[in-house]
């Protein structure tokens, strides 16, 4: 057999959207082509691997199999390109970091364009989840790095620490916790808005964490909480990158707490133990290493 990688593609992308167009865009190609491609495929295989079902391509039980295959044709063809890529320029083909939307993204792109704009080859895909969903998508992603403020839970990997990252317990100058003149206790807390991004997590230990809420407001990241808490909506924790400004200008005051308006996070840099990083992951790791 002489199965090519174009044919074990049209297959896969078949398999994957269902019909013969949405294949062919997929990939860049017009639909006859890959009818063509799927054709020879058989013709190769000597077996009929798809049938038809109203307006969709469904694979026989050959095909399933066949496409089993393919698959694995398919990554080692991309294994095979990402090795000799390396070999050329001795960069790796590819790098995924995945990292905790609370860190600054700051020097985490200024490393980035400092590589692209010497001509790196390594193709590099930074993504921000926040909390435990940092690790799901290190795992999910098969990203090389991962920067999170919760402590890894899955086994085989490698941690760094970062520098501390400390927040702060904040509201809008007019807010009327921000003008307190004595500590504010749980029941005065919790009558109030606190914001908050998906939920928090109480392994981060924040002193809020056991408080029971009387209204929460769960936002998407970080810079929507910022603005919740400047608009005066509520109160919430802030990393101090995110608010010295406005702590220095009055327009943010930390709140007067009881059990305490200051957390300090211990970010930490993970990878698989065993791996090893190429040039891009180890530029990287130097650039946030404290």
């Amino acid at each position: 057999m002489n199965i090519s990688l174009d044919q074990a593609r049209a297959l896969v992308a078949l398999d994957h959207h269902g019909t013969v167009v949405r294949a062919a865009a997929s990939m860049g190609k017009g639909h006859p082509a890959i009818l063509y491609a799927l054709r020879q495929l058989e013709a190769q295989a000597g077996l009929d691997l798809i049938e038809r079902r109203g307006y969709r391509l469904h694979l026989t039980a050959a095909g399933r199999r066949v496409l089993e295959h393919c698959r694995r044709l398919l990554t080692a063809a991309d294994e095979l390109a990402a090795a000799c890529t390396e070999m050329r320029t001795g960069w790796e083909p590819a790098l995924r970091v995945v990292y905790d939307g609370v860190y600054p993204d700051e020097p985490i792109l200024r490393a980035v364009g400092a590589m692209v704009a010497e001509g790196a080859p390594t193709r590099i895909h930074v993504s921000a989840e926040f909390l435990g969903g940092v690790e799901a998508a290190f795992v999910r992603d098969d990203a090389d790095l991962m920067i999170a403020v919760l402590p890894a839970v899955g086994p085989g990997v490698v941690a760094a620490r970062l520098a501390p990252l400390r927040a702060f317990l904040v509201a809008h100058r007019g807010h009327p916790l921000a003008r307190a003149r004595t500590a504010v206790g749980d029941a005065a807390l919790a009558e109030h808005v606190l914001v908050t991004v998906r939920g928090g997590d109480p392994r981060l230990a924040l002193p809020t964490a056991g408080l029971e809420r009387r209204v929460t407001v769960d936002l998407n990241d970080f810079h929507a909480k910022r603005a919740a808490i400047l608009a005066g909506i509520g109160v919430g924790w802030l990393p101090e990158y995110l608010c010295r400004a406005e702590l220095r200008r009055g327009t943010l005051r930390r709140v007067p707490y009881v059990s305490g308006n200051e957390h300090v996070f211990t970010p930490r840099l993970y990878h698989r133990a065993g791996a090893r990083l190429g040039p891009a992951a180890r530029r990287l790791v130097a650039s946030l290493s404290p």
